[in-house]
């Protein structure tokens, strides 16, 4: 019977980081300003991305994922963003 071969296991380490971006954004909805950050994981992310957003609208995001919001929701970018189901319908 052939040797069994074995691979190495790269499991994740708990110190391990992940890469985030912090998008903040302007009062007419321009960015102004985007930093990477490294996290733990999405709470660690979301604590750092807090500190960053200044009171300002500021977005979180993990590669193509956002995770979350911060500032102002009346902000005029957050407020032209509606679920397809509040647009009104054409056609017959």
């Amino acid at each position: 019977m052939a040797d069994r071969l074995k691979f190495p296991i790269n499991t994740r380490s708990r110190h391990a980081r992940r890469a985030y971006q912090v998008h903040r954004f302007a009062g007419s909805g321009v960015v102004i300003a985007s930093r990477i950050i490294t996290a733990r994981d999405d709470t660690d992310a979301q604590r750092q991305a807090a500190g960053l957003a200044a009171g300002d609208r500021a977005e979180l995001w993990a590669s193509n994922r956002l995770v979350a919001v911060f500032g102002a929701f009346g902000h005029p970018v957050a407020t032209s963003i509606r679920l397809l189901a509040d647009r009104p319908t054409t056609g017959s």
